[in-house]
């Protein structure tokens, strides 16, 4: 038998190679699912936002600027950089996922032209049921929405009805539909129906489309009405409002790597402990003429294929684990779930190679104290 072997340590203590991995492996799994939940949370406010603004951009009315001056109107439709800007009543339904909901973008248009144009640039596809007829409190929700409301065709929706709901009225929903931009259609109120006197019930405003190839000049345009007191909401804004939450995000992450380093303490205390119990051993491994460097290699090995099995098994734990927790928090909800994520993977790895160097160091160290001669007598 090879007494350097560290397959043979493996067989004779598997007592010990399980409790080792099992640190590692659930360390990793919190690592990991809490990476991912942090990214659906992303991927999930983008996908309402990010798709909508890169099709089309939204000018709203204000409380100062109740009514979108004509001039306004005329200004943007004279633009070269600008394809057409749509006359909408805008309101908004909940988007609801843990941590951070949000709202999507419920839309009326003055005529059928106008809902055809919004259903042609945001890529709307009507799944079942029908559009809403123009004038009527009907809406037409889109299937994510629809899921994420418990919504089908026939149900009621409102503020009217749910007072945390962002759709004000009550509106009975005609049809699914289906797009990535997540616009839902209303039939009322329309832009004509609109004064500002009616602030309260919808927001006037235009749905702007830039020409092809002049998208960072249109939205320059529209983010400009802004210095009149309208509000403008495009994609650049939206990307710097992200930016500035994104501190929250980032106060999650240095929470995941506070327990990365707190699990890596434990591991390394607990790794370091078994090879101080074993301090006899490795004496009398010396005393038989094997070398400092002959010992400390078959421990590098005993730690690396230790941290290595408990990494996969770990890592695929943790898969499976978010696939279910994504699918339950998120998908289940209509919103996105990420459960394979690069950077949940690389933070993963920081437990088992940290766990290799540092217990390493200390028990080289050991080794370089102990006296075999000692060790063969206490024996």
């Amino acid at each position: 038998m090879n007494p350097l072997s560290a397959s043979n340590f493996f067989r004779h203590n598997k007592r010990k190679f399980i409790s080792s991995m099992i640190i590692i492996v659930v360390a990793i799994c919190i690592v990991y699912i809490m990476e991912c939940f942090i990214q659906s949370i992303l991927a999930s406010n983008r996908e309402v936002n990010d798709t909508c603004f890169k099709n089309g951009m939204i000018v709203l009315s204000t409380k100062l600027v109740p009514e979108i001056p004509q001039a306004t109107v005329k200004s943007l439709e004279n633009n070269a950089t600008i394809e057409k800007a749509v006359p909408v009543t805008v309101q908004y339904i909940n988007f609801t996922f843990p941590v951070s909901p949000t709202h999507a973008f419920v839309l009326g248009t003055t005529n059928g032209a106008g809902q055809e144009y919004l259903i042609k640039k945001f890529n709307i596809k009507l799944r079942s049921g029908r559009l809403p007829e123009l004038g009527k409190n009907e809406i037409a929700v889109d299937s994510s929405i629809a899921i994420n409301n418990r919504l089908r065709i026939g149900s009621h929706v409102g503020s009217d009805l749910d007072k945390s709901q962002a759709l004000i009225g009550n509106y009975v929903v005609v049809g699914i539909l289906e797009n990535d931009s997540r616009i839902s259609l209303m039939g009322s109120p329309t832009p004509e129906q609109y004064s500002s006197s009616t602030l309260k019930r919808g927001w006037a405003g235009l749905s702007v489309f830039a020409n092809k190839g002049y998208f960072a000049q249109a939205e320059n345009a529209i983010t400009s009405l802004m210095s009149h007191g309208l509000n403008a909401q495009t994609l650049s804004r939206y990307n710097k409002e992200v930016a500035a939450n994104y501190q929250t995000f980032d106060i999650l992450d240095m929470m995941v790597v506070l327990i990365i380093l707190v699990m890596v303490v434990c591991l390394v205390c607990s790794k370091y402990a078994q090879y101080f119990a074993r301090k006899s051993e490795l004496g009398v491994l010396g005393a038989l003429g094997y070398t400092r460097r002959e010992i400390m290699r078959r421990t590098f090995w005993e730690v690396a294929i230790s941290n290595l099995v408990s990494f996969i098994v770990g890592l695929v734990l943790a898969i499976l684990l978010s696939r279910f927790i994504m699918n339950a928090a998120f998908e289940d909800v209509g919103a996105v779930g990420v459960y394979f994520y690069g950077k949940a993977i690389l933070m993963s790895l920081i437990a088992p190679l940290s766990t290799t160097l540092f217990t390493l160091i200390p028990v080289y160290s050991m080794i370089g104290r102990i006296d075999p001669i000692t060790i063969i007598e206490k024996n």
